[in-house]
């Protein structure tokens, strides 16, 4: 997936993204956070850190950005890796951080508050939405169902808003579309042959300043799999799985992978070879 020519900007940036100089210190927010695997309490005390650096970062500026995706990236990660979807309780917990995430901490850089457009607002909008939307009434879903079109639209409209995070938000809007249980939601919202357009799409995408491109997300290619299961396309399915845990399993061992997405891009080979081994 990954050709050659990339290696040397791939090893750039995983030393130097999010390294610009900052009026605000983000050492030890970001040393915590570079701990979120070792425990749930490390996420949270990151996250209350990144709180902290947000309340004190100027209306508008490019710290209060950075803390707060930072924040929604704790949010996301907390409820991936340490809450199970399938526990009663634990999908309460699941809920209760997806919509904190968009209700209230994103809110610091909503367009209204902020004063123009970034795509950090309309990804992490887009993408928490949708992980309250997995634990939620179908009631509740079409309540928040303008919400989440809104996000798609604007996020995709946003400078750069089609290849932040690898294209993120093609990849959650193919995650909804793909998704079986959109196909009782008027609108035509369920359609997974658009979904496949759409993550390839974001496979295929440039890396926004200080991010990634879009083959270097795991999780663009773990949701591709979604995709061809609900296709039927099985076959395609169980390739494209085997391909992704092997190459990202290399692509970690040779420090390819960006150091910000680093746990997200294990959990997401474990979650893939889940999907592998039930194929």
């Amino acid at each position: 997936m990954l050709t050659k020519p990339m290696y040397a900007f791939v090893f750039a940036l995983t030393l130097g993204a999010h390294s610009q100089a900052q009026a605000v210190d983000f050492s030890e927010a970001d040393a915590l956070f570079a701990q979120r695997a070792q425990s749930r309490q490390k996420v949270q005390a990151a996250r209350a850190a990144y709180q902290g650096l947000a309340a004190q970062s100027a209306k508008g500026s490019t710290d209060l950005i950075r803390a707060t995706e930072y924040i929604a990236r704790s949010y996301l990660y907390e409820l991936n890796a340490y809450l199970d979807i399938n526990v009663p309780a634990q999908k309460k917990e699941r809920k209760a951080l997806a919509a904190d995430c968009w209700r209230k901490a994103l809110e610091t850089i909503n367009p209204a508050n902020l004063g123009f457009q970034s795509p950090v607002y309309w990804y992490f909008r887009a993408n928490c939405i949708s992980r309250e939307a997995e634990v939620s009434t179908a009631l509740e879903r079409l309540t928040n169902l303008s919400k989440l079109t809104e996000s798609f639209d604007k996020g995709l409209a946003a400078p750069g808003g089609d290849i932040y995070e690898g294209g993120g938000v093609k990849r959650v809007k193919a995650a909804v579309k793909a998704n079986p249980e959109a196909k009782g939601i008027p609108g035509g919202l369920y359609n997974p042959e658009e979904a496949l357009k759409l993550i390839d799409s974001a496979i295929e995408s440039d890396a926004y300043p200080d991010n990634a491109p879009g083959n270097l997300f795991c999780e663009n290619y773990r949701r591709k799999v979604d995709v061809l299961i609900e296709l039927k396309r099985t076959s395609e399915a169980k390739a494209l799985a085997q391909q992704t845990v092997d190459d990202f399993t290399a692509y970690m061992a040779e420090e390819l992978v960006p150091e910000f997405i680093k746990p997200e891009t294990t959990l997401c080979i474990k979650e893939t070879k889940e999907i592998l081994n039930s194929l």
